[in-house]
C-alpha cells in the first residue's frame, strides 16, 4: 500500500485536484460512484467485509480495552491518525494527534460523545470502545465529511482512522430526587 505524508497547503491542492468535479447532480453522482468503487475495492482487499456496522462504519478492534463501554455523554480522550482513501492502495495522512503515526502520544484529542463535535463515524465508533481500546475504522463520506468535505478534504472521501482511547470521563448522571 502506498502511504503519502503530505502536509499543509500541498495536501489541500492535491486533494482538490484529485476530486475536482462540477457541483451538479451528475458531478455528485460521479464522485459518489467513484468513492464507492474505491471503498469496495479497499474493503475486499483488506478483509473488512465482516466488520461493517448498520451505519456504514467499518469497525475492527485491534486491542481490547478495559472497563465499561463508552456511552453517549461521556468525555473521551483519544490518540488517532486519519488518512484519506485516494485509491484502494493509496492513502494520504490528513490529520493526527501529534506524532501518533510515529508511535508518539503527546496531546490527545478530546470530545464528548454524542455532542457533535467529532465526525459522526468517530462518535459511533467510540460507543464500541473502552479505555485502552485500539481500533481501525473505515468511514465512508456519509459518516465523515459528507458530500461537501472540509479542511482540505474533498467531498465523497472515505477516511481511514487508527484510534486509541486514552481516558474516559463518565457523564454525570443526575440523582433522582426523593419526594
Amino acid at each position: 500500500m502506498k502511504i503519502f505524508r503530505i502536509s499543509g497547503l500541498l495536501s489541500v491542492v492535491i486533494l482538490i485536484a484529485f476530486s475536482s468535479c462540477k457541483d451538479d447532480n451528475n458531478g455528485y453522482e460521479r464522485m459518489r460512484k467513484q468513492e464507492l468503487e474505491i471503498l469496495d475495492a479497499y474493503i475486499t482487499e483488506h478483509n473488512y467485509t465482516d466488520y461493517r456496522k448498520p451505519s456504514g462504519l467499518y469497525y475492527k478492534e485491534t486491542e481490547a480495552g478495559t472497563g465499561d463501554s463508552i456511552q453517549v455523554g461521556d468525555q473521551v480522550q483519544i490518540f488517532y491518525s486519519t488518512w484519506a482513501l485516494i485509491a484502494s492502495d493509496s492513502i494520504v495522512l490528513i490529520d493526527e494527534s501529534e506524532g501518533y503515526s510515529l508511535g508518539l502520544r503527546y496531546e490527545p484529542y478530546e470530545f464528548i460523545v454524542g455532542e457533535g463535535s467529532a465526525i459522526s463515524g468517530l462518535e459511533e465508533a467510540a460507543t464500541y470502545m473502552r479505555k485502552g481500546t485500539k481500533a481501525s475504522l473505515v468511514l465512508p463520506s456519509e459518516i465523515a465529511y459528507g458530500q461537501s468535505g472540509t479542511y482540505g478534504v474533498s467531498g465523497f472521501t472515505t477516511l481511514l482512522m487508527e484510534v486509541e482511547v486514552y481516558k474516559v470521563f463518565r457523564a454525570e448522571v443526575p440523582e433522582e430526587s426523593e419526594e
